[in-house]
């Protein structure tokens, strides 16, 4: 963690307003999906793959991010207006739509960010506009929420995830015709196997979940798929030899 300006007891107060304001249910805890759309909103000066990396060494274990972390990770990126700008995120929230967990009793909400699921879906339209396979779902339109239903049938995943890594699934092994209940079930087992064999996090996503679309859970996913492929991208193009 990098060391930063202590906080003030005034910086203190705003960030305890903020993630109370951030605790929906008022559990003393916050997801790490919620975290991450709140450094987005704040406009940090740090790239979303660092925020996300923070958020996973501080909570290997769990889901969810206490408050003494939650202000341990701000002094780390302390700024004398971090506080402010974090209040000013929550109070405003542009962007940012929240969806309901799958507990009503718990009250959890997720959220996550218009912008970046616009930015997946021109991603993904451009990435596979020339697979025939995908013109079932495609081209699919950035202002709608198109995204979530068009990876139900794990064959979109299947294909970001090759395009990422090349030859990761054994294209014979995707169901693509006269799709089944049984048949997508497969699809989407080989898609979360496959992402987990090229290095995501997929622990409590199952396939359930990317059939019903979860938003925060389908975006989570894409965005490391499509990571993975920008580093193997970065790491050909520094030794061009290979």
């Amino acid at each position: 963690m990098e060391s930063g300006t202590p906080i003030s007891q005034e910086e203190l107060e705003e960030l305890r307003e903020a993630f109370t304001k951030i605790d929906v249910d008022n559990n003393g805890f916050i997801s790490k999906e919620e975290l991450n759309e709140l450094f987005r909103a704040a406009n940090l000066s740090l790239p979303g793959y660092r925020i996300r990396e923070m958020v996973q060494e501080m909570t290997q274990d769990s889901n969810q991010l206490s408050f003494q972390q939650f202000t341990q990770m701000v002094h780390g990126l302390k700024s004398t207006e971090v506080a402010k700008t974090f209040r000013k995120a929550i109070n405003k929230k542009e962007g940012i739509c929240s969806v309901r967990g799958t507990s009503e009793q718990s009250g959890t909400q997720h959220s996550y960010s218009e912008e970046e699921k616009v930015a997946f879906v021109n991603w993904v339209n451009k990435a596979l506009e020339k697979d025939g396979d995908c013109d079932h779902v495609l081209p699919m339109d950035p202002c709608t929420n198109q995204l979530f239903s068009a990876v139900g049938d794990g064959i979109v995943l299947c294909k970001m995830i090759n395009l990422s890594v090349p030859d990761t699934i054994d294209e014979r092994t995707i169901n693509k015709k006269k799709l089944t209940p049984f048949t997508i079930q497969e699809n989407l087992n080989l898609a979360l196997n496959s992402a987990s064999a090229i290095g995501c996090h997929v622990v409590n996503i199952g396939a359930e979940d990317l059939k019903e679309g979860r938003q925060h859970l389908v975006l989570g996913l894409l965005w490391q798929v499509i990571k993975i492929g920008l580093f193997a991208d970065i790491e050909l193009s520094r030794n061009e030899g290979l």
